[in-house]
């Protein structure tokens, strides 16, 4: 008879170590200074787009897409190092057979000779003058905006830049976050 009194007696929860957790939590938040955290983490917003009731007019734009054409072989640089160095990095690669394209508007280019050839003659038109949106009454060179598509790396983005910046255009934006290019 004693272990069906033992079976029948009420099962009761410890909550001190939940109640220890939130008074923890709430001594953090009260002790952190928020003004302090706020000039560390750095937003650079835009300061003619937002919460405006303004009408923004469409700008228009040169879009030049840099996408993988061939993805190439990761050569290490070191092939006798381990694959991560001391401090938890990654070892360093060469890409060998890596090609990229470059769509300018509709027209698709495969050398980046070819590709500034292109842009020159885009500045040289006319037609590439737009009005400056940020001082009315005055004119711009179309602005720019990479989209480096997935597989693309950073030496592909910044080969974009520096024939872009060659050629004298001023405004370069970036676009795409398309994410990372697919495993194989």
């Amino acid at each position: 008879m004693g272990h069906l009194k033992d079976v029948q007696e009420e099962v009761k929860t410890d909550l001190t170590p939940m109640i220890d957790c939130v008074f923890l939590l709430i001594i953090f938040f009260l002790c952190i200074e928020f003004k302090a955290l706020e000039a560390k983490l750095q937003a650079y917003l835009p300061k003619d787009k937002g919460s405006q009731n303004d009408i923004v007019a469409p700008q228009e734009q040169l879009s030049i897409r840099v996408e993988v054409d061939q993805p190439g072989t990761s050569i290490p640089r070191k092939p006798d190092a381990p694959e991560y160095d001391k401090k938890g990095r990654r070892r360093t690669y060469a890409l060998v057979g890596h090609t990229v394209r470059w769509d300018v508007g509709p027209t698709r280019y495969t050398d980046i000779e070819r590709m500034k050839r292109e842009l020159e003659r885009i500045k040289a038109d006319p037609n590439s003058i737009v009005p400056d949106s940020s001082k009315p009454g005055q004119k711009k060179l179309i602005p720019i905006v990479i989209e480096p598509q997935p597989g693309t790396t950073y030496g592909d983005v910044a080969a974009t830049v520096d024939v872009i910046k060659a050629v004298g255009f001023e405004e370069i934006n970036f676009g795409g976050g398309r994410g990372t290019a697919p495993k194989k």
